[in-house]
């Protein structure tokens, strides 16, 4: 920035010396006449000029706190709305075509799931595996941005484990509830697309609606996708299920003790423990039962006919199928892969490097089902 020229100033001022000094004296005059005037002049000016702004800033603050009320309401109500929530179902006779045998007594009872509602265009629900139940998938839920539902077996909720109205209750029976629960959601959501996940006995039960829907195609849901993790294949992944299977649920601790001396290394051990902590809090009768039924449902090692004639059966009656296995079934992978590829069976089956009870985690279940929804 240039400096100013006083050389010009002083020039300047000595030319108009005369007309500057009456200028000055005019303006001084006027001052001291109208001096009260123009206090009062210059102080109406700033007070309106004031008010004015005060009245604009008062205006555009009521305009954004309207707005971050308004954003904060619809925020909250959304929240709301996607807030895990538990709910159940009541048991009604019209849920099974034949008669049920006398000592399953379900009709009346309820049937519980956790439900989380998102605008999503898909519907995912979710079973889980032998004497676990819908909180295991809480975590998932809260992440995932589908329309989420976790059912929990009959009889397999903590608080229904003494609960004598909860009696132990066959495979098939099993089937027809969790049927009749998938049904419903159907007719409350009916414009949703429907995935069906299953992990580790949860994949066995879709096995089984994949049963009753070729023997009943007029209770069949429409299923767009199902995605199972570490089904059973024989009995050679039952390992667990055939140990339960053999329990006396009423010398729960020494068969919880035998059960813990199954792992062979120390993730195994972690997970078994894991897996018993979880069982204790359910009904053992009902978990026993539940094991036996499937071990008879399976089987022997070494034999693949069975699974691939049930995934078959399901893929014939699913839009899209994908199974995923976990390192407990490396050894079984290939003879699968192999087996399913001379059957024309291709880009179903995977293998992640995770232990059983990570394929029901968060992490894992986002990106998968985000995976099997972004096709549909």
């Amino acid at each position: 920035m240039r400096g100013i020229d006083t050389t010009r100033l002083t020039a300047f001022a000595t030319r108009w010396k005369a007309p500057l000094a009456v200028a000055g004296g005019a303006v001084s005059l006027l001052v001291g006449i109208y001096s009260d005037e123009a206090r009062a002049m210059l102080a109406w000016t700033w007070n309106h000029v004031a008010a004015g702004g005060t009245l604009v800033a008062a205006g555009v603050a009521a305009v954004f706190s309207t707005a971050w009320w308004a954003r904060g309401r619809v925020e909250r109500r959304r929240e709301v709305q996607r807030e895990v929530t538990l709910q159940s179902f009541e048991i009604r006779a019209d849920d099974f075509d034949g008669d049920l045998p006398s000592d399953q007594a379900v009709i009346g009872r309820e049937l519980r799931y956790l439900e989380r509602r998102t605008s999503s265009s898909h519907l995912v629900v979710l079973l889980h595996g032998l004497g676990l139940d819908a909180e295991d998938f809480r975590p998932y839920m809260n992440r995932a941005r589908q329309h989420t539902v976790a059912i929990t077996a009959f009889g397999h909720n903590a608080d229904e484990a003494r609960d004598s109205r909860y009696g132990p209750i066959g495979l098939a029976t099993h089937a027809d509830l969790i049927n009749g629960a998938v049904n419903n959601l159907c007719r409350q959501y009916p414009h949703k697309k429907l995935t069906l996940v299953g992990f580790s006995v949860g994949a066995d039960m879709l096995f089984r609606l994949a049963a009753l829907w070729t023997a009943h195609p007029d209770r069949k849901p429409k299923v767009t996708a199902a995605l199972l993790l570490d089904p059973n294949i024989n009995h050679s992944t039952m390992i667990i299920t055939g140990s339960v299977a053999q329990m006396n649920p009423d010398d729960p601790l020494a068969e919880l003790k035998r059960i813990a001396n199954i792992p062979r290394s120390p993730v195994e051990f972690q997970n078994v423990c894991e897996y018993l902590h979880k069982i204790t809090e359910k009904d053992l009768h009902q978990v026993q039962r539940y094991a036996s039924e499937l071990w008879t449902d399976w089987e022997p090692e070494g034999r693949y006919d069975l699974f691939f004639r049930r995934y078959d059966q399901l893929q014939a009656l699913s839009g899209t199928v994908k199974i995923f296995f976990s390192t407990h079934f490396e050894r079984h992978f290939n003879d699968v892969v192999g087996l399913a590829r001379q059957r024309g069976v291709r880009r179903v089956f995977d293998l992640r490097r995770v232990d059983h009870f990570e394929l029901c985690r968060e992490t894992f279940l986002v990106r998968e089902v985000d995976a099997l929804t972004r096709r549909r």
